[in-house]
């Protein structure tokens, strides 16, 4: 085919997004099929007479809406409208790297699995578990959760918590039993990459809502007036909040912060979905949502981060009118978690292994967040010792997707703030990094090398970006 070269009105906003939006409409017609090689973005650039770092943004923008892949070493293309990979699912034949980008908490340190099946092998009574079991769990498994939720600032009734199949299974189930199709849910600002894709699946839509600025410039919790401004402009049914660990930008809400929102939540009649899978990582036990407002919040807990993202476990508490209906969304979409890795993770739980492998895990994030601090510098990173991601604040100079792009290149994965926006943002002069999925410090401390040098690099001639096509 020939060269695809879009037409831009000169009033059409962003060059950026008009190229997407040129994009997405050649897709939408049928003049760009799946496998069409799209433009060099330095060729790109040049026929439209715009700068590289506003090619390579518009790519990243047609990326995120899942219209193109970009393939290392061979170009762009159309992407497959019916399967698309997202940059945070492991992928088994995935090119060795240094990893950034994805959270998976060090899971170099989890318990040993063999010996965890060992012990189930030699538990009185185990055949029971290789049959069908309530939808919403076992009760045994059930008051595991109970636990689980106790480090999330919550006295969960085990009547009324359930065990789903993770927290991500626990968010689907969690959100049809709350709210309607074309209900709409307000979000952070910055927010679980999933969560967009999750509720527009359901038929939600999400609307985003700005954070407070906190006394060190860094982000705060969900602005409540403009919650309730989103309430009177968007007809906005609930809320989505990680509280204890928003993710990406690290905050832990004060008490304070979460009882405005709380305030607001019941002037308007909102229901509250709070989700915060890294919890267990910090040494304070703040009051959930679940606690402060019980009659309609509904929580979200899982230690997938924390000892076994293989099993597939999560669990969630909601209030005692939704009980059945919680039952009924996790049979219809699973018929239940399996009880065969619940009794997994609760002899974790009995045996204190969660609590051993926190500590370790616990101990290498705080040098790994120091190493963060010692490299990175001056750039401001949000975070702390206890938090095992970081939210890392460029200078004005330097493009996040040009970084993630050019950082990719060098084999260090990295996500920019985009992965975390709704859909038609600008993104934002942040990148986030991740402590625990690269299981080797020396490697560790070598890709926070070259993030500093990358910034530097392109902060300073910003026409060096490598294009991905």
């Amino acid at each position: 085919m020939t060269m695809w070269i879009p037409t831009i009105a000169a009033d059409a906003g962003p060059i950026y997004l008009a190229i997407a939006d040129a994009l997405e409409a050649d897709i939408g017609s049928g003049t760009l099929a799946q496998g069409d090689r799209l433009p060099p973005q330095r060729e790109l650039a040049y026929q439209l007479g715009v700068t590289l770092g506003t090619v390579t943004r518009a790519y990243g923008e047609a990326e995120r809406r899942r219209l193109v892949r970009g393939e290392t070493g061979r170009g762009t293309y159309v992407a497959s409208r019916t399967r698309v990979v997202s940059p945070l699912i492991p992928q088994e034949d995935a090119p060795e790297g240094c990893d950034l980008a994805r959270n998976f908490a060090y899971p170099h340190l989890n318990p040993s699995l063999g010996e965890g099946l060992t012990r189930m092998a030699g538990t009185a009574g185990i055949d029971r578990l290789n049959g069908f079991v309530p939808s919403e769990g076992l009760r045994a498994h059930r008051e595991t959760g109970v636990l689980v939720f106790k480090d999330y600032g919550l006295d969960a009734d085990p009547a009324r918590v359930a065990v789903t199949c993770g927290a991500q299974h626990g968010i689907q189930v969690t959100c049809q039993a709350l709210f309607r199709s074309g209900d709409a849910i307000a979000v952070d600002r910055f927010t679980y990459p999933s969560i967009f894709t999750s509720l527009a699946g359901l038929g939600l839509k999400a609307v985003p809502v700005p954070a407070l600025t906190r006394e060190d410039g860094g982000f705060g919790a969900m602005d409540p007036e403009a919650l309730a401004r989103a309430v009177g402009s968007h007809g906005i049914k609930g809320v989505f909040l990680m509280p204890n660990m928003q993710n990406p930008t690290t905050h832990t809400m004060s008490v304070g912060e979460r009882l405005d929102l709380v305030e607001v939540a019941r002037r308007f009649d909102l229901r509250i979905v709070e989700d915060d899978p890294y919890t267990p990582f910090l040494p304070e036990t703040l009051p959930a949502f679940g606690a402060l407002a019980p009659e309609r919040t509904a929580s979200i807990a899982s230690i997938s981060k924390v000892c076994s993202p293989g099993s597939r476990i999560g669990f969630v508490h909601v209030p005692a009118p939704l009980e059945d209906s919680i039952r009924d969304k996790i049979g219809e979409s699973t018929w239940m978690a399996s009880p065969i890795t619940a009794e997994l993770i609760a002899g974790w739980v009995r045996e204190g292994h969660l609590f051993r492998t926190l500590r370790l895990k616990r101990k290498a994030n705080r040098q790994r967040f120091l190493s963060a601090c010692e490299l990175l510098a001056p750039h401001g990173l949000q975070g702390d010792v206890n938090k095992v991601f970081g939210w890392l604040r460029l200078p004005g100079t330097v493009d996040p997707d040009a970084l993630q792009t050019a950082l990719g290149h060098q084999g260090v994965s990295v996500l920019s703030s985009r992965y975390f926006q709704a859909m038609n943002q600008a993104p934002a002069p942040y990148l986030r990094l991740t402590f625990g999925s690269e299981p080797s410090d020396e490697r560790f401390r070598w890709a926070l090398q070259r993030i500093r040098a990358t910034i530097g690099q392109l902060a300073e001639f910003p026409q060096l970006t490598r294009p991905v096509g």
